[in-house]
């Protein structure tokens, strides 16, 4: 098969019998360039990492296949109890995600309690604050003894012990499910809203009341929905390394990824590292497999039409027992995390009493000085966030085109690689990169910036081939028969159709790698600290002040990002067709 049969942009162009001198005048240098330049930057990104990761699991130290490293890893002291917390974090974890999280989108897309669209403002701003700085926050409100929520309860509620203890299993638990409960909250919501009300209006004149209603006909009907929050909740607290690193350290306790990270510790233990990580790969996989399957398995024809006002549930007394609870959730999950955050930010020292007097601004001033390690963190965060940001896209942009317009063998192979990255967790990911690349990039930015491309680009492929899926090929086929090239008809076509795109995967890439704690924590070194690291190492040292501030300024950089996806937003996007 020759190169022009390889890559053909449409079935339709071939000639019924083309001579081979004419298939060659066909081929475009520069666009085989650039897509064999994509496809191998992808093989290095994703590929080679893996298959490492995959390798040094079966080898000893000195090199010979062998099985017994997982066993020799296991048995390490205290990692049966590591894996035993990061079991139990993930039952209670996904438990309590869905005990909040479907009540909650229930309320929000089928009733007409009060304070709704609280709720929705709520979950989003849980979900954009990383579980790390959750943590500073709760620290603030919750420590034992000089927590202030517990000063109150003592001081003015007559409880004789503090109430609360957030340096603890319990307390990793909580900030766990505040951090993920949105996944299940935005996914079933979006599916209650789709709900054909002639399923239930047809219960309903059966004589079946609202709660055997909700429970047999509206919540079997959003089971994908369900089930796919499920495992994502799941992966996303079994790979968790924030939260668990900063209580696990004060409540002396650990879980898979925090051993991991210590087996990366000096002297590194890669084989030990990437036994313990295969589980949970294996675990990823079987999950994403799982979620395909059940997907795949409903059937999606009683999720028709939209929602209307005669499918809002009129829940009578209970309205605003209801909407007492969406405010309760409010509180507890944005307005108490945030408001403490920017008063501990200025708060002279933790545990003073909240007076003007002791409310300063030396602490912003010192993360700001150009002797501290902070400064540098800052830096150095924007500086991979653009970077990764401009990759992603620019990466998503070329492989999104290429599964979309090229016909050739193998080209899903790219969707499923491309997509087997957001899969793995973190923490195992950057164990594969730190293997391969060790040697070339070790202590430099490159090595964090590699880690952060891959981990980050199914985000840009997947918006971006949206947008190309939405496009037709009039238009290209226009630039190639008025003379344009390959790139010229990208550069001028395609690219101006689909910026917006393009700009909100930038912007998504860019926020996510600025509060990207996992993969920094084994990456990063003493002159290639990032902002979320130096956090959780200010957590450790008890400048918990600092660490406030230094989470404010990566909330206040991560929520003005994203307010650009509106600009993008605007732009006109539409298919063309």
């Amino acid at each position: 098969m020759s190169s022009a049969t390889l890559f053909t942009d449409d079935p339709r162009d071939i000639p019924a019998g083309p001579a081979l001198l004419q298939r060659l005048s066909g081929i475009q240098p520069v666009k085989l360039l650039v897509i064999a330049f994509a496809i191998v930057v992808l093989l290095a990104l994703i590929a080679y990492p893996l298959v490492l990761l995959t390798g040094y699991s079966l080898i000893d130290a000195q090199g010979n296949l062998t099985f017994d490293t997982f066993e020799k890893a296991f048995n390490r002291r205290g990692m049966w109890a590591a894996t035993v917390n990061s079991t139990v974090l993930v039952g209670l974890v996904t438990a309590g995600a869905c005990a909040l999280g479907i009540p909650l989108a229930w309320i929000v897309a089928r009733t007409d309690a009060p304070g709704k669209m609280l709720v929705t403002l709520a979950a989003g701003i849980s979900f954009v604050i990383p579980s790390f700085i959750s943590v500073v926050s709760w620290i603030f409100l919750a420590a034992p003894n000089s927590g202030y929520l517990n000063k109150l309860a003592v001081e003015y509620l007559g409880f004789t012990h503090a109430p609360f203890n957030i340096m603890s299993f319990g307390g990793l638990v909580f900030i766990e499910i505040i951090g993920v409960y949105p996944l299940v909250f935005f996914a079933v919501s979006a599916a209650l809203h789709n709900v054909d009300a002639s399923n239930e209006q047809a219960a309903r004149v059966l004589g079946a009341g609202r709660l055997r209603t909700t429970l047999t006909i509206t919540l079997p009907l959003v089971r994908p929905a369900i089930l796919s929050a499920i495992i994502l909740v799941m992966l996303d607290a079994l790979s968790s390394f924030g939260a668990p690193a900063a209580i696990g350290t004060m409540a002396n306790f650990s879980v898979i990824t925090t051993k991991i990270y210590d087996l990366l510790k000096f002297p590194p233990q890669f084989n030990y590292a990437a036994a313990v990580a295969m589980p949970i790969m294996v675990f990823t996989a079987v999950s994403l497999l799982i979620q395909k399957y059940a997907v795949r398995a409903e059937n999606f024809r009683t999720l028709t039409g939209k929602a209307t006002s005669d499918q809002i549930t009129t829940l009578g007394r209970w309205r605003w027992a209801a909407g007492g609870f969406c405010i309760v959730v409010v509180f507890a999950t944005a307005v108490l995390p945030i408001g403490a955050l920017l008063l501990l930010s200025v708060l002279s020292s933790f545990g003073a009493d909240i007076t003007l007097s002791n409310l300063v601004t030396k602490h912003y001033a010192l993360i700001f000085d150009a002797d501290f390690v902070a400064r540098g963190s800052i830096i150095n965060s924007l500086l991979l966030a653009l970077a990764t940001a401009t990759v992603c896209a620019g990466l998503g942009l070329v492989l999104g085109w290429v599964v979309e317009r090229v016909k050739f063998f193998g080209r899903e192979a790219i969707t499923f690689l491309v997509m087997i990255a957001y899969g793995f967790p973190s923490i195992a990911y950057a164990v594969g990169i730190l293997m391969g690349y060790v040697n070339l990039f070790y202590g430099t930015l490159t090595l964090i910036l590699i880690a952060y491309a891959g981990k980050l680009l199914p985000i840009a492929f997947v918006l971006v081939r949206n947008g190309i899926q939405q496009l037709s090929t009039d238009l290209e086929e226009a630039a190639r028969i008025s003379g344009a090239g390959w790139l010229r008809s990208v550069r001028d076509v395609t690219f101006p159709l689909v910026r917006g795109a393009v700009g909100i995967a930038w912007v998504l890439v860019f926020s996510l790698s600025l509060r990207e704690l996992s993969m920094s924590a084994i990456l990063s070194q003493a002159d290639t600290q990032v902002m979320p690291t130096v956090v959780i190492q200010f957590i450790e040292d008890g400048a918990i002040e600092l660490a406030a501030a230094l989470s404010v300024v990566i909330v206040t950089v991560s929520l003005s990002i994203l307010g650009l996806i509106r600009f993008f937003s605007r732009k006109k996007t539409a298919a063309v067709s």
